[in-house]
């Protein structure tokens, strides 16, 4: 079962920077107002948010993924960083 606190991190994140407020960098801005706001540290932040992209990652439509984030991956770990996975997202939803 996926970490469901990564995923909605994520949807937070997204949420706050289609809003229009600063997110990056994302550990100093982004993950500290989730750490404050969900009383977790930055680190658990940070590492919530890459178990949900793994899990997408190896659980998700292969074909959509590389489509949307095949230029971000990270040829080393085989998924994109979480910085790109959040980037490209807002990115795709702004089109």
């Amino acid at each position: 079962m996926p970490n469901k606190c990564g995923y909605h991190f994520l949807c937070d994140i997204l949420c706050s920077a289609l809003d229009g407020e600063e997110i990056l960098p994302l550990k100093f801005k982004a993950y500290t107002k989730l750490g404050t706001k969900y009383h977790k540290s930055v680190d658990c932040i940070e590492k919530d948010i890459q178990n949900a992209i793994s899990f997408a990652w190896l659980s998700g439509d292969v074909d959509k993924l590389y489509s949307e984030f095949g230029e971000t991956i990270d040829m080393k770990k085989g998924k994109p960083s979480n910085k790109h996975f959040i980037l490209t997202a807002i990115e795709s939803i702004e089109r």
